[in-house]
């Protein structure tokens, strides 16, 4: 793949974990080149390796577009996000050093500056940010990959399906603090035991049902109060 198509993957991806890119979304390689100033070749190189990491959905004879997860990949996206990040976790705890603490610590203060500015776009990027953090610094430049690939599936499904993730941020960004004190201190099972709850309460604040389009939702949310109303 091309320099070029890796910005734009970047780029893509980035959107999307910023949450400004929504599920559906329509993909045009005409209009993608238009924006980058590439040709069609490298917009579609960048949506096929986007394609296979689960963020785009590329059908033959179809205008590509972000993916929308389904409820069954929802789940599944999940439980291999505990399973990654239990090694991570159990990694850091043998390894970290001071310097690696503190880089840490450094991020979560950076999550409740977002926080406290009321920048929800940063503070969502920064809490994925944070664990992808976690596995850069045990090391495993794979696996920190493997990882920022299922953060990006993850806010596909925060966008695609009814959720209060917001409501519990700040909890989050108190359980980080306290999962890097865990790591400092050489606390394994501790660290497991919060990181498994704090993942698990990321996972419960969404209502994942099956649904047959974006659209489908769309028009539930939108109908809701009124249907309730009557």
């Amino acid at each position: 793949m091309s320099t070029k198509a890796e910005e734009i993957v970047d780029s893509i991806r980035t959107a999307i974990l910023s949450h400004r890119l929504l599920p559906g979304t329509q993909l045009k390689e005409v209009s993608l080149g238009r924006v980058y100033g590439v040709s069609r070749t490298v917009v579609r190189q960048a949506l096929q390796r986007l394609a296979k990491d689960g963020l785009t959905d590329l059908v033959p004879g179809k205008i590509a577009s972000v993916a929308k997860p389904t409820a069954k990949e929802a789940r599944e996206v999940f439980d291999m996000r505990i399973a990654l990040e239990a090694h991570v976790t159990h990694t850091l705890i043998q390894h970290a050093s001071k310097k690696d603490i503190a880089r840490l610590r450094a991020h979560v203060k950076q999550e409740r500056a977002a926080f406290a500015a009321g920048d929800w776009e940063a503070v969502r990027k920064l809490g994925a940010g944070f664990h992808a953090l976690m596995a850069r610094v045990a090391g495993n430049d794979l696996l920190a990959q493997n990882l920022e690939h299922l953060h990006a599936r993850i806010a596909l499904i925060l966008l695609l399906y009814k959720h209060d993730y917001d409501r519990h941020v700040e909890c989050l960004q108190d359980e980080h603090e306290e999962l890097v004190n865990l790591i400092e201190s050489r606390s394994l099972q501790e660290a497991l035991a919060l990181l498994t709850a704090h993942l698990r309460t990321v996972e419960t604040s969404l209502q994942i049902t099956d649904m047959d389009s974006t659209e489908d939702l769309q028009l539930q949310r939108a109908l809701q109060g009124i249907v309730t109303a009557a």
